[in-house]
């Protein structure tokens, strides 16, 4: 379980989108026993979904950019 919060975190560290409450994942993917399906629904179309509301939102005004830049 370590591992998997450990890459998790180191990753997120890489591509500078870290956030700690998302290490969790590993830990309640390992210890509920869920299947990898899980890590596509509900983990990774969560995040598209708010990327895609992130970039609608900010974009709207044309004195916003989002993003800045992309790894």
């Amino acid at each position: 379980m370590s591992l998997g919060v450990g890459l998790a975190i180191a990753i997120m560290q890489l591509t500078k989108t870290t956030h700690p409450p998302a290490g969790a994942d590993p830990l309640v993917i390992i210890t509920g026993g869920a299947s990898w399906n899980f890590i596509i629904n509900p983990v990774l179309s969560g995040a598209v979904v708010l990327v895609i509301v992130a970039l609608i939102f900010n974009n709207l005004s044309k004195t916003r950019k989002y993003s800045k830049f992309w790894v």
